[in-house]
Formats: C-alpha cells, sequence, structure tokens
C-alpha cells in the first residue's frame, strides 16, 4: 500500500511539472509587440517555427475602421493581446461586453520569407482579418446589426511578404457572449510549413480524441446492451460520447468544419451540452465504486449537473453568463471523483489505483479546456497521449477487475461444481431409495380399491385413486431425475439403430388409448410407408411420451394428431394439439429444466423436467426440437431425426453387432423351422436375427418344434399353415405390423387359452404392459431375457392350454350325454302310444332311437375326426325320432353332393340341426323346415343347416362368435366353434333374421379316410 501511494506522489510530481512547464507563459520579453509594433526582422521562422502575436496591439473600440482611420488618429490607445476586451479601460472606461472594435499590428519581417500564414484560435464572436488592407480571412460576419453573423470557428490564410513589413487589422464584433468580445487566444504568424504543421497537428488532436473516446463509447455500449445489470458500463459510453461532443465543438471546432450550415444558436447549445461530460462522468464513477460514494452528496451533484444541462436551452446571452457556473461545477465533481477514488485506494478496491491515474490525465486535459475557454491556453499545448493514457489506465482497470472476478468465479465455479456432484449424488441414492416404497405404495393402495372390497364408499375411492395418482407422477418424476443425473454425468447409453417410427407410434398410442381419462381423441396420420429413424427404440419412445403426456395434460378436449414427413434427410415428427396454447414469452423457456410455464392450477404443476429431457435426448441422437404456439389454438411440438432407407433386413444386420458370441453361427432365412415335429409347436416372432438365434439355441434342448420369423405377416402365414400352434413368443417392436397389432389380430381368432402369447419386450413402462394385456397378451418378459425365467414361463403357458384342451374334451363328453331324463322319457312314451297304433311305426321309431343312442356314445366320437356318413346316420335318426314325436311339425330336407370318405369333427351337425328343430321352428306354432346342405368344393367342405323359424338376436349371435355364454346358455355351438378353429382355412358363421330364419354355415378343409388326421391335427396323445 505504502508502495503505490509513493508511486502515487511521485507521478503527480512528474504530471505536474510537465504540466506546468506547458502551461506557464514565457518569462522573455523577446518577440513581444509593443506600442502596436513587433519586431521580427532578425527572426528565422523555419528554425524557430510559428511565432505567437502577443503583446500590445493598437485598439479602436466601437469602430470597424481601415488603414487610413490610424493615418488620421490623434491618439492611440494600446492592449495586451490575448484578452476579453471587458478587462480594456480606455480613456479611463471599460469597453462594454457587446460592441465592435478594432485590432490593429504592424510586423517587420526578415526580407527573406515570401510566403507566410496566419492561423487563428478564438476570437469572439466574429471577425475579419485584412493584411496591408486585403482582407484574407474571417469567421462569421463582424458589424452593426442586422449584417452582423456569429461565428467563432479557427482558420488559417496566407499572404506574401513584399514589403519587409505588414499591418494586420481585425475586426471583431460580439453580440451574444455574456462576457464579452475580443482576441481570447494568440494569434500565430509563420511560414507556409510551420502555419499548416501547426494547423494539422491541432486537427490530429482533436481527431485522436474523438475516435479513441468514440470507439470505447460504441464497446461501452455495446457491452451494456449485453449485461444491462451494470449501469456503469452505460454511463461510462455516455461519458465518452460527451467528449466526442466536446471535442468536436472546442479546439478546431471540426464539428463546424464539417456542417458549415449548422446555425449558431444550435452550435452553441451543442458546446454547452457538452457540459454533460460531469454528470455522466460523476454517476459513472458513484455506480462503480458506489461503496465509497456518499449518496447524499451525489445526488446533490447530480441535480446540480441536470440543471447546469438545462440551461443550455436557454439564449446564448443568457447562458453564456453561468460560464463560471459550469466550470465550478466540473471543479467539484472532479475533486468528489477523485476523493471517492483515493478512499477506494486505501479500501485496497480492485482496480482503483488505474482510476486514479486515468482520472488525474481527464483532469489536465479538462483543466487544459476550462482555460481554453477563459483564457489563452490552446487545447494542444499537451501532447496527445492524454487520451490514450486515461484509455489505459481504463484497460488496466477493466482486465484487473475482470480477472479478480474471473478467479473468484474459477473459485466458485470450482465449489459449485462440487456441490452440483454432490446434489446429484443425493438425488440419484434418494430417487433410488424413492422407488421401491413408491411402487409398494401403489399396489398396497390398488389393491384396497379391488372390486371385491365394497366396504369403500365413493368418497373414499375418490380419494384413494387421488393419491395413486399423485403418486404415479411422483415415480413419473423420480425417473426423470435419474434420467437427468444420467444425461449430466453423459452416463446415459443410446443404441442407436434404424426404428420402425409407425410402428413405435402405434404402441405409443395403444398405451395412451388406455390410459386417457379426457374427451380427446389421438389422431395417427403417420404413414406405415414412412421411412425408419436412425435413433435408440426405448428413448424415442420416452420422447414420444413425454410429449404426448405433455399435449393431454394442457388440453382439456378436442384432438391430438402425430404426423411425420421426410425433408433433406430428416424425418420431422408433429404432435399438435388443440390445448390452451403457450404465451409467446414463454417459448423460449419451456424446453429448460425445473421450468413450467402455462396454468398455475396445482392440477398441471410439475417440476419441468419432461420437456428439459425430451430436448437433450433429441439432441443426442442427432435431432433438433422446437415448438409453435397460439394461445387458445394449441401448440405445435415438433423434431428431427436422421432418416434411413426403410428396410426391415437392415434393422437385423445392424443389431447383429451387439451378439459378439453369435458372430461365428450359421446364417439362416426365415421362416426357420427346427425340432421335433413330435413336440410343442413354439412360433418365435422377431424382427431380430440375433435375437431369433439366441432364443433357438435355448430352446431346441427342449424338444419344442420352433417356427422362427421375423413380421407379423410371415406371423400369420405360419398361423394359417400351422394352426395347432401351442405358443407364440412375439416382440413388441416390430416393422410393418408390430407386436400390439400382431396379438389383437390373434385374439380375434383364437382366446387366452387356446393360443397363449408371451410378449418380449424392452419397455421400462408398466403403461406398456397395460397396453399389452389389453391387447391380448398372456404374459411379459423383460429383455435381457433370463432363459431360465423364460423357460418356467413357457411351460406354464403350455400347461394352461393343456388344461384348456382337457376342458374341450370334457365339454365335448358333456355334449355327448346331454340326453336329457325327460327327452329319454318322452320318446319311450311315444314308442308306447304307437304300438298301439302302428307297430310298424314303433318298430322303426324304436330303430333310430337305438341308433341315436349308439351314435352318440359311441367311444370314437372323443376322437379328433369321423366318417361324415357316421355323423348323417345320426342326424337322420335324431330328426326321425322328433317326427315320431311331433308329427307334421316340421319338414327336413337334405341337400348333399359329397363322398362317404369325407372325414369331419364328430357331432358338428347333429348339434346344428337339433338347435335348429329345437330352437329355430320350435317357437313357430305352424312348424316350419330344416335344410341340411352339404357341397364340396375344391379344397373344402361346406355345411349349411338352414331354417325358417323365429330367428337370433344379434345379441346371442355376438355371445356365440365372441366366445361368450351366459349361465343358462349351453355348450353345443360354442363347443363347435372352438373345435373347428384347429383346422386351418375353418369358419363358422351365422346369418340370422328375427321372425324370419336363421342359417348356419361351417367350411371345414376337405380330409379323406386315406389322409391321417394329423396332416392338419395333431395325434390326441400329443395333447
Amino acid at each position: 500500500m505504502k508502495l503505490k501511494i509513493t508511486t502515487t506522489l511521485i507521478l503527480f510530481i512528474i504530471i505536474g511539472l510537465i504540466f506546468t512547464s506547458y502551461i506557464t507563459p514565457s518569462k522573455s520579453t523577446e518577440n513581444v509587440a509593443k506600442h502596436g509594433i513587433l519586431n521580427l526582422q532578425e527572426y528565422d521562422f523555419a528554425q524557430n517555427g510559428p511565432v505567437r502575436l502577443d503583446g500590445e496591439w493598437e485598439f479602436v473600440p466601437g469602430k470597424l475602421v481601415d488603414s487610413s482611420y490610424f493615418l488620421e488618429r490623434k491618439a492611440s490607445a494600446y492592449v495586451q493581446v490575448p484578452s476579453l476586451w471587458t478587462k480594456y479601460h480606455i480613456d479611463n472606461q471599460s469597453v462594454p461586453k457587446f460592441t465592435n472594435a478594432t485590432y490593429r499590428l504592424l510586423v517587420k519581417l526578415p526580407a527573406d520569407e515570401n510566403l507566410l500564414g496566419i492561423k487563428t484560435s478564438n476570437i469572439r464572436m466574429s471577425n475579419a482579418l485584412y493584411v496591408n488592407g486585403e482582407k484574407i480571412g474571417g469567421s462569421g460576419m463582424p458589424g452593426e446589426s442586422p449584417s452582423y453573423r456569429p461565428a467563432n470557428t479557427p482558420y488559417v490564410s496566407f499572404f506574401e511578404n513584399t514589403k519587409g513589413y505588414i499591418e494586420i487589422i481585425v475586426h471583431v464584433t460580439n453580440y451574444h457572449y455574456a462576457y464579452g468580445g475580443g482576441i481570447i487566444s494568440s494569434l500565430y504568424l509563420g511560414d507556409e510549413q510551420n502555419i499548416l504543421e501547426l494547423r494539422q497537428n491541432a486537427l490530429m488532436y482533436d481527431w485522436v480524441t474523438i475516435a479513441a473516446f468514440f470507439m470505447v463509447g460504441i464497446y461501452f455500449l455495446g457491452f451494456y446492451l449485453h449485461f444491462r445489470r451494470d449501469k456503469s458500463l452505460l454511463y461510462f459510453s455516455l461519458f465518452c460520447f460527451s467528449v466526442v461532443l466536446y471535442s468536436l465543438t472546442h479546439g478546431e471546432k471540426v464539428l463546424h468544419s464539417l456542417f458549415p450550415m449548422i446555425p449558431y444558436e444550435i452550435f452553441v447549445k451543442l458546446q454547452c451540452s457538452s457540459n454533460l461530460i460531469s454528470l455522466f462522468l460523476l454517476a459513472y464513477f458513484h455506480t462503480i465504486l458506489r461503496s465509497h460514494s456518499n449518496k447524499k452528496f451525489a445526488q446533490v451533484l447530480a441535480i446540480i449537473g441536470m440543471i447546469c444541462s438545462l440551461l443550455v436551452l436557454l439564449p446564448v446571452q443568457i447562458n453564456s453568463q453561468f460560464q463560471s457556473l459550469y466550470s465550478l461545477y466540473f471543479l467539484a465533481v472532479i475533486l468528489y471523483v477523485l476523493y471517492v477514488q483515493i478512499k477506494a485506494i486505501f479500501a485496497k478496491t480492485t482496480g482503483a489505483f488505474y482510476l486514479f491515474i486515468g482520472s488525474v490525465t481527464l483532469i489536465m486535459y479538462f483543466i487544459v479546456g476550462t482555460l481554453n475557454v477563459m483564457g489563452n491556453i490552446a487545447l494542444d499545448i499537451l501532447p496527445p497521449i492524454l487520451p490514450f493514457t486515461y484509455l489505459l489506465m481504463l484497460s488496466l482497470f477493466m482486465a484487473h477487475r475482470f480477472a479478480d472476478t474471473y478467479r473468484k468465479n474459477e473459485e466458485l465455479s470450482e465449489q459449485l461444481l462440487q456441490v452440483d456432484k454432490f446434489k446429484d449424488e443425493f438425488l440419484a441414492k434418494t430417487s433410488h431409495e424413492f422407488k421401491t416404497p413408491l411402487h409398494g405404495m401403489i399396489a398396497i393402495l390398488q389393491s384396497i380399491l379391488n372390486p371385491t372390497n365394497s366396504n369403500l364408499t365413493t368418497q373414499q375411492q375418490e380419494k384413494i385413486n387421488f393419491v395413486i395418482d399423485k403418486a404415479k407422477r411422483l415415480s413419473s418424476l423420480v425417473n426423470d431425475v435419474l434420467d437427468l443425473t444420467k444425461l449430466k454425468r453423459k452416463e446415459l447409453n443410446l443404441e442407436i439403430k434404424p426404428v420402425d417410427l409407425y410402428s413405435t407410434i402405434f404402441v405409443v398410442m395403444e398405451v395412451f388409448s388406455y390410459m386417457l381419462q379426457k374427451d380427446i381423441k389421438i389422431i395417427n396420420s403417420i404413414s406405415r410407408d414412412i421411412s425408419f429413424v436412425q435413433a435408440d427404440e426405448n428413448r424415442l419412445r420416452q420422447i414420444l411420451y413425454n410429449l404426448i403426456d405433455n399435449a393431454i395434460k394442457y388440453t382439456d378436449q378436442g384432438t391430438i394428431e402425430l404426423a411425420a414427413q421426410e425433408s433433406n434427410g430428416k424425418i420431422i415428427i408433429s404432435i399438435r394439439d388443440t390445448g390452451r396454447g403457450i404465451a409467446s414469452a414463454d417459448i423460449n423457456k419451456v424446453f429448460h429444466a425445473f421450468e413450467q410455464v402455462g396454468d398455475s392450477n396445482t392440477e398441471y404443476q410439475s417440476v419441468g423436467l419432461g420437456l428439459s429431457i425430451t430436448k437433450q435426448l433429441v439432441e443426442l441422437q442427432g435431432g433438433q426440437i422446437w415448438v409453435r404456439s397460439t394461445i387458445g389454438e394449441g401448440s405445435t411440438f415438433s423434431f428431427s431425426l436422421p432418416a434411413v432407407e426403410r428396410n426391415i433386413e437392415a434393422v437385423s444386420t445392424i443389431e447383429e453387432w451387439h451378439y459378439k458370441g453369435l458372430e461365428g453361427m450359421q446364417k439362416f432365412t426365415v421362416p426357420y423351422i427346427i425340432g421335433d415335429p413330435e413336440g410343442k409347436k413354439i412360433m418365435i416372432v422377431d424382427d431380430n436375427h440375433s435375437n431369433l438365434r439366441v432364443l433357438i439355441e435355448a430352446l431346441n434342448s427342449e424338444n419344442y418344434y420352433i417356427i422362427a420369423v421375423d413380421n407379423g405377416k410371415d406371423a400369420f402365414t405360419q398361423l394359417e399353415q400351422h394352426p395347432d400352434i401351442d405358443l407364440i413368443l412375439l416382440d413388441i417392436m416390430m416393422p410393418g405390423l408390430n407386436g400390439f397389432e400382431v396379438c389383437k389380430k390373434i385374439r380375434e381368432k383364437y382366446s387366452l387359452t387356446e393360443l397363449p402369447v408371451l410378449m418380449l419386450t424392452a419397455a421400462i413402462l408398466a403403461e406398456d404392459m397395460v397396453a399389452g394385456f389389453q391387447a391380448g397378451a398372456n404374459d411379459f418378459l423383460h429383455k435381457p431375457i433370463e432363459l431360465n425365467e423364460l423357460k418356467t414361463r413357457m411351460k406354464n403357458l403350455i400347461l394352461m392350454k393343456d388344461t384348456a384342451l382337457a376342458a374341450t374334451a370334457i365339454e365335448m363328453a358333456y355334449l355327448q350325454a346331454q340326453i336329457k331324463p325327460h327327452f329319454i322319457y318322452n320318446v319311450l312314451n311315444s314308442i308306447l302310444s304307437l304300438s298301439y297304433l302302428d307297430i310298424q311305426k314303433a318298430r322303426a321309431l324304436i330303430t333310430n332311437f337305438a341308433t341315436f343312442l349308439r351314435g352318440s356314445f359311441v367311444f370314437t366320437n372323443t376322437k379328433s375326426l369321423i366318417p361324415i356318413h357316421n355323423e348323417i346316420s345320426l342326424v337322420k335318426s335324431y330328426v326321425e325320432i322328433e317326427k315320431a314325436r311331433f308329427p307334421e311339425k316340421f319338414d327336413f330336407v337334405i341337400d348333399r353332393n359329397i363322398d362317404f370318405d369325407c372325414l369331419i369333427p364328430p357331432l358338428l351337425i347333429q348339434p346344428l340341426v337339433e338347435n335348429a328343430i329345437r330352437h329355430g321352428i320350435g317357437g313357430r306354432r305352424n312348424g316350419g323346415q330344416v335344410s341340411l346342405y352339404i357341397r364340396k368344393n375344391k379344397d373344402t367342405v361346406t355345411i349349411k343347416v338352414t331354417d325358417n323359424g323365429i330367428g337370433i338376436g344379434q345379441e346371442k349371435i355376438n355371445q356365440i362368435l365372441t366366445q361368450k355364454q351366459n349361465e343358462n346358455s349351453g355348450v353345443g355351438l360354442l363347443n363347435i366353434v372352438n373345435r373347428i378353429k384347429k383346422y386351418s382355412g375353418a369358419t363358422f358363421s351365422i346369418e340370422s333374421e328375427e321372425h324370419k330364419g336363421t342359417t348356419v354355415m361351417v367350411i371345414i378343409p376337405y380330409m379323406t379316410a386315406t389322409e391321417k388326421e394329423d396332416v392338419n391335427v395333431k395325434s390326441t396323445h400329443n395333447r
């Protein structure tokens, strides 16, 4: 500290000596005019430079006269030049402020100087310069009003020395400046080179100052526009611009040279407005050294400065009277700034020492400026290094300050990074700890809401549902926090590969279709033929989940539409909603972490992580995300991902490198069939050939008959060829038809027990599993697959199917035993009655009854296929019994063209005929007709049973076809529907119209006695 103070004192002494040497007038009396004459006959202009025309000039107040006046004068008055004429006393009288005057000086010159010049500086307020009676220059127009025109601009003029002496006459007029007029600053006489050099030096000094301060002002103004919190930057830029204005309107007054048509009143006001320098200087130092500045005193100085600035608006005659006030105000500001800086130095404020040195140089400059206005001191008396010195000190101050700030920021950054690391670790650990109790809490609450629990009131159920919803949101938040932590640590691993966009979006929409509880319709406008995207499949789904969930959250009713288009190698996916929209001011905030915009309703409040994570996930996969929104109309979130050619094989090929252990395996084509034909049939559906190889190798030792395909279309083809498949392992995410679509189509034909489906998925969301179960899956298994778990689940599902088949066999036996006691009793009564009336008919009835019983209870009916003539014989016996019981009640017609060696499932036709007789025409008073139609087509057999009875209602038809039955319905038709599904190409249909009749049609493959039933159906022992 002592070193800084000592250095400051030494610097002050050096600057003071230099300053004094420059501004202190010379004590020499040489080259000074006496009694109106200046002798320069021995002066060498080339060696000594220009000379000041200072000294005693002949003075004529109140008149503008020429050379002839001085020849006839009686007495002469001499005055000191330069000076204000108000300081002169002529005939014991002061010269008025506003008047005319003539100055005259005779100069004796060296004989060898031919071309000479004169440079003026400050002659108020207008002047004309005459040499040897000839006008060589001027500024403004001196004279009496109204010819008088003020203008005080420095100039240079040249003339020839032909006589060895010159007579210089200067006409001066002032009717504006309150302090009076006159030759205020020295005139310079010299040769051409000296005068031009003097002029150029003065202009250079002004332009250097203007350029330096203008550039710095622009820099700090731009700095402020980017960092508006620091007002000192604005004040300093305004201070620099004030210095520029001061330099433009003082010294050589280059502004007037650039724009000579500027009215004098405006020019003078611009000169006076440069007093703003003091005001902005005060504001700058008060702001930057606020802790050392006295607020009240600074406010008083600021008010005085604003008053001084307002005085500029007054006329020049009045405004110029306050020139001393302006100088005193500037001095007060300078002293106060120095006081504040000295306090800052002693307080060891960063960079204050540089500010102090800079201020000293600035003070020197403005002292010279003040003396230039008040007296005979030129602005360029000091070398033009002061502006640069000041800017250098300011740069050092800023550099020191920034370096100190940077050092502190580094320390704080290190501390913040450490704290942030601790925070991330804390969040990660606590989030992991939260997951288990949250899931347990949700499970317990859901068990309380079990439909069997009828003790809960509606209000209690609503409260429990509310808690479950909040718990799920908290669980989602935990997952978001974990993802955010991984993203920040760059620990999130992505598996980039070609992904079927349509299939992925279909799966996501399926999930939301089961979760949606608002009057909102989600529309998928994406074409199935859209190109694949290069992305991580799971993270793409997470992106879609977040964006659609966000759209649902802020849409009360309407639509949410998903669209996609390809552009410049990118796929642009858009999610457009008709919700509330986002304000334009909030658009840039939606993707910021922990930012939430929109409705502050607590129903929609969150911590704002979802969209931030979404943005980072999109960018990690080489895409961009943006949003367009209009309040009240909705929002459109769009993101882009790299597009790849739609090629299913490309997906499999890219996946294969993940399984290094399979590189040596022989490649295979799909469908790929391997295993024991007598074993259980398993179909594996996965678009990833590597996954297929892993599963085939793992299951091949289990004696399964394995069929492997890589897309949904081939899966249905194989299902047609192998209708007796026992289990399907189905991947969800596949190109073309995805797992959900395949499962739904399977359930249109097969029930959960007839064909179990085990879905394989890498999904991590519970909603995916819910959507899978809704689509018809029996079970889920998450990837990566644990083979022991897979085998156990497969065995359980196959066991479930075998149990269901056993139940079907029991139903078959029940169907055979469905001859109720009262039916036998009624037949026996009919036989007894006929024995008295017609013994032949009684015998025929006994024969038919015996045939019917033998056909119903024959052991072979438990087999899969029987000859069709056996079934027709059974049908005829049953019809004859019913005709005997109800004579003339109905007619029965058989229309067939099929060979008797055709095989059909047992009890296929008789239950249909029985149903037509009992329930079709049985409800008619007048009876009816039942027709049996049997035709052989190319590869199929068509069986139709038609009646003209009362018909069947559509609701009951739907129950039969969807395999739903109530407690009072039988198992006949339902059993037939279940059994024929096992045959490839078999169909069952019902057409009925109430009060008009019913047609039941069965189409089954054509099979002969030479074709064993194991062509399309397994042997019974394999079941």
